[in-house]
């Protein structure tokens, strides 16, 4: 396994992004070749999936893999077989995993969605160097990088508040490592009532606030209103898309940099914003490739369907051309900002908010209330009126089909009543999620008109 101090990953970091691109293509080559190297001999299944592939390859000649192929031989797919897919989850879910690594050399985590099957993934040391100095030396480097250090700084993370979900997970080993200055942290459960945050916040006075886009729009809005009195150095956002609207919007109402990453729990940090606003995808670690709906390379510029994914940093559970249903446009204009990374635009999932009489509900919040529902493969939530839903859902099974529908509709208005924005009518439709026209990806919250009567 590979092994590598912070000093020289940061290193590393700041040259990749000062080389030329097509210096940063080659290292990026023989970063593959050396990650390619280890997989075949450590992973059964990349040894199986690679029996036919020549040691002089491309990219191109490596099979793509998905997350069902990936699942249904967890086992084969990690280098440590120490390492299994029970273990991790019942890591994840224990007090140990806030205070002690997994095996004692892992840090463990799990995808999330409304599929019901969140995948488990470890990350080893090299892995989470390696990211880390991206943060700190690409994502960071408007700000202060010891901003997001709670002994020097007040940290306010509006977030869903279950430790099985990574940003919390984050935030509370942060806690146990900084005794003392717990204080410094305030985690908001983003279910809460926006003048219940905006009166925490007030109070907290946070010197950088992270949190999903959806309720740091609504919080940009209160402070252009002037209920939201804070001054932080710097606004983060991560998991959902960022619109250039709600960019706009948290610059001109807290007038520090909006930081925004493009992440997952399968391939790390892929890029991160720039102070334009723009992407930046960090191809000198991370290779995206952009294809059409039957997996093919699209042109320059092209928007794909789909992205092929590989992050030369994960030596124990390595993620090599890995598909994921995320449309992105990459394009080699200069940017204003300096940096000769490649641009990426992203036409992902867009976060939306259902306002009911004057309560407003981020579509996060139903998605994890909704994630590990027993018996649902996915499900699509559409507000055909103020106070009237659709909920469209895959079963696993016909025969689960009528007990699933009956949890979803209980889980959704608990939500609804708890949050004071009751009473609604929740309708399960006998009709699968339907797909956004743009990109064909699946949105979960969808606003639809209302059916004409008669």
């Amino acid at each position: 396994m590979k092994a590598i101090k912070r000093e020289e990953a940061v290193r590393l970091c700041l040259e990749g992004e000062r080389i030329s691109p097509a210096e940063r293509k080659r290292l990026a080559a023989e970063r593959l070749r050396e990650l390619v190297s280890y997989a075949r001999e450590h992973s059964a299944y990349y040894k199986k999936a690679y029996r036919e592939v020549g040691e002089d390859f491309r990219l191109s000649d490596l099979p793509p893999v998905t997350k069902k192929e990936l699942m249904a031989d967890y086992g084969a797919w990690v280098t440590d077989s120490g390492v299994t897919e029970e273990g991790v989850r019942a890591y994840i879910s224990s007090d140990a995993a806030l205070e002690t690594l997994y095996l004692g050399r892992y840090t463990a985590l799990t995808t999330s969605g409304t599929t019901g099957n969140p995948m488990p993934m470890v990350r080893d040391a090299y892995h989470n160097m390696i990211h880390g100095a991206l943060l700190q030396t690409r994502l960071l480097r408007e700000v202060d990088p010891e901003l997001m250090n709670p002994v020097r700084h007040k940290i306010a993370s509006i977030i869903i508040l279950d430790p099985a979900v990574s940003s919390y997970s984050g935030f509370l080993k942060s806690q146990r490592a900084n005794p003392g200055y717990e204080q410094n942290m305030l985690a908001i459960y983003l279910t809460e009532d926006i003048d219940v945050i905006v009166e925490k916040l007030n109070r907290f006075q946070p010197d950088l606030v992270t949190g999903y886009p959806s309720i740091l729009a609504v919080l940009g809005k209160a402070g252009q209103e002037g209920r939201l009195h804070i001054h932080p150095q710097a606004i983060a956002c991560s998991a959902e898309m960022l619109t250039e609207k709600v960019y706009h919007t948290l610059r001109a109402a807290f007038g520090c940099p909006v930081l925004n990453n493009y992440c997952s729990t399968e391939g790390g940090e892929a890029a991160m914003s720039c102070s334009e606003g723009k992407f930046h995808v960090n191809e000198d670690w991370v290779i995206i490739e952009s294809v059409d709906k039957d997996g093919r390379p699209v042109p320059e510029g092209s928007w794909s369907e789909g992205v092929y994914m590989t992050d030369l940093t994960n030596y124990v559970q390595p993620v090599i051309r890995y598909y994921m249903a995320d449309r992105v446009r990459i394009v080699k204009e200069a940017c204003p900002c300096g940096s000769s990374l490649p641009i990426m635009e992203i036409c992902g999932r867009e976060a939306e908010t259902v306002e009911i009489g004057g309560k407003v509900l981020f579509s996060s919040s139903f998605e994890q209330a909704l994630e590990h529902v027993p018996g649902v493969l996915a499900v699509q939530m559409a507000q055909k009126g103020e106070r009237r839903f659709y909920i469209r859902l895959v079963p696993s099974s016909e025969e689960e089909r009528e007990k699933a529908a009956e949890e979803v509709k209980k889980r959704i208005l608990g939500l609804f009543e708890g949050s004071g924005a009751g009473p609604v009518e929740v309708t399960v439709v006998p009709e699968r999620p339907k797909s956004n026209r743009r990109g064909g990806k699946v949105k979960f919250l969808v606003k639809e008109p209302e059916e004409r009567k008669g």
